[in-house]
């Protein structure tokens, strides 16, 4: 009896694992990248010695994850799948490690429950997609937590320094974990002492490098937007993440289900709870306090001590399977919005360079706003930044859908307009018969708040 029940729990995992991976892994080159990833490539592009010279200045994170991208893509290619498809190993591996923690704490039912809410969680298959830090760092705190359980100190040790070495925002479930260890273990256990010892030194050895990635400030963005919004906005992105279709109501359909199996937790679970609430509140007291770097994908850890806590409620109660089924099919619901409508989906930088089309070198310029949005639209279309005077036949003013209309932005007495809207961008293409002589000062878009757009021409 006791193997049929093993046996089962292991086919039913392997299910969910199956189930999560294909939500990963079949839709990985659908969107476009942006921003955030276009950079990813640059870095993983270079020689490894320019990109390691390059982190310190461009990044605001350890180096851990682009040493493992750097030689991924040397093997799967630094197209989207390619680049992508290591975040979403790494997104499937955190479907697992979420089972056994909440097998740890509450059985193969507990483990069941918690691996179907991670396999269709929206938030971690959107990390699972992206091709940055995010996805290795819920993995390292995942490992880290179930070696915890386990006290495999070593193992956790090594999980917690490669977490931290991922990502500084680790910090926020590593250091209860470190004074959990230290205050539990450490006096009686010398393997306990050495290991909370070298998580410590390792901290300490990152600590000059995240000095000089906060000198540059790449967060600021972060404060741009209330911390009221951005507090409200974390529960809601935790459950059905960024944004999707009827979002408002499943949203609250998905905090009604999670609230049933919150109830369901006991003083037993408080620990667990702690160490969510601490990675919650903790980057919440900061914020208030002043060092500021609040929203979901910098707390995002803490949805490994969640999504356990939800196979743990799911397990004490016989409506269990109901509600994580709901939690489920809202998951799906999401992800299907979002993979089915562009709208919800990240820059679609790929549908702007199809658009511009090709052209002959020097005989376009083209003007990108924002303008950081020259670094992904460099990845499909060859531009180059343009000189102080140039002499165009064509000026292409591309602008997304959350900026100030371009058609309104300006005008070429010499050249004829014509406009494409699309529910991601606009594009104006000025055309002219014959070269006509433009500097930036003309072609800087004068009524816009922000920035000016970056000025590029085909080379």
């Amino acid at each position: 009896m006791a193997d049929n029940r093993r046996a089962s729990w292991s086919w039913a995992l392997a299910a969910l694992v199956a189930a999560g991976a294909a939500l990963r892994f079949s839709t990985l080159s659908v969107q476009s990248f942006w921003l955030d990833e276009a950079v990813t490539h640059q870095l993983v592009t270079k020689s490894l010695g320019a990109m390691l010279r390059t982190i310190p200045h461009s990044e605001s994170t350890p180096p851990l994850y682009y040493l493992a991208a750097w030689a991924w893509v040397r093997v799967f290619g630094a197209h989207e799948a390619g680049l992508r498809s290591l975040s979403a190993v790494f997104g499937t591996a955190t479907i697992v490690l979420i089972a056994l923690i909440a097998r740890r704490l509450a059985g193969n039912g507990a483990a069941v429950a918690a691996a179907a809410l991670a396999a269709a969680n929206p938030l971690l298959i959107w990390y699972s997609q992206e091709a940055r830090a995010y996805a290795l760092l819920i993995a390292l705190c995942a490992l880290s937590l179930w070696c915890l359980l386990r006290e495999d100190w070593r193992g956790w040790a090594i999980a917690a320094v490669l977490a931290l070495a991922t990502h500084y925002f680790a910090v926020f479930l590593v250091v209860p974990e470190l004074g959990w260890l230290v205050w539990r273990h450490a006096r009686n256990s010398q393997a306990a002492a050495y290991s909370a010892a070298a998580v410590v030194v390792a901290g300490a050895v990152l600590l000059p490098l995240a000095i000089v990635q906060a000198a540059g400030d790449h967060a600021a963005y972060i404060r741009t937007s209330a911390l009221g919004t951005r507090v409200v906005a974390v529960p809601k992105q935790l459950l059905i993440g960024y944004a999707t279709p009827h979002a408002t109501v499943l949203a609250l359909f998905a905090g009604a289900l999670a609230l049933l199996l919150a109830l369901q937790l006991r003083s037993r679970d408080r620990a667990l709870l702690g160490l969510a609430a601490l990675g919650l509140g903790v980057p919440l007291a900061l914020a208030l306090l002043g060092p500021d770097y609040l929203i979901t994908r910098n707390v995002m850890a803490a949805i490994v001590p969640l999504l356990a806590l939800g196979g743990v409620g799911a397990a004490r109660t016989r409506a269990g399977p109901v509600l994580v089924g709901g939690l489920c099919a809202v998951g799906l619901v999401a992800y299907i919005g979002v993979e089915n409508d562009a709208a919800y989906q990240r820059d679609d930088w790929r549908a702007v360079a199809a658009a511009l089309g090709a052209h002959p070198p020097g005989s376009r310029v083209v003007l990108v706003n924002p303008p950081s949005g020259a670094v992904p639209l460099e990845y499909y279309l060859p531009l180059i930044p343009a000189p102080p005077a140039v002499s165009p036949h064509e000026v292409d003013v591309v602008e997304l859908r959350d900026q100030h209309p371009p058609a309104q932005a300006i005008l070429f007495p010499d050249f004829t307009a014509t406009i494409t809207r699309t529910p991601e961008f606009t594009l104006v293409r000025y055309r002219s018969g014959i070269p006509v002589g433009v500097g930036q000062r003309q072609l800087r878009l004068r009524n816009l708040e922000r920035a000016a757009p970056a000025i590029l021409i085909d080379g």
